[in-house]
């Protein structure tokens, strides 16, 4: 298991088209993209990767939730805290 920073995102409409949902993450200043299921795939595992945002020195981790608004079971998101700086949808798009 190794634990990896997301540092940019690239998004996509969700099923309803009223919102975005994150379609790839950029991992660390790879140029590579990394696609949603494999990240979802990997924090569901025990023994994958774990994800997580750092902005300004806070940092927060990745997880896997239900999307409020569609019926999008495999949205990420960070876990709240006092800012949203350090959230995905914060970070530069890729």
């Amino acid at each position: 298991m190794t634990t990896l920073q997301i540092t940019g995102v690239r998004t996509e409409p969700g099923p309803n088209t009223r919102h975005d949902h994150i379609s790839y993450v950029r991992i660390d200043t790879a140029t590579t993209l990394r696609p949603r299921q494999a990240v979802v795939d990997n924090i569901r595992n025990p023994f994958g990767d774990r994800y997580y945002t750092q902005v300004k020195g806070r940092r927060a981790n990745v997880v896997v939730v239900s999307c409020l608004v569609c019926s999008s079971r495999d949205y990420l998101r960070t876990d709240a805290d006092s800012t949203t700086e350090n959230n995905l949808l914060s970070l530069p798009r890729v």
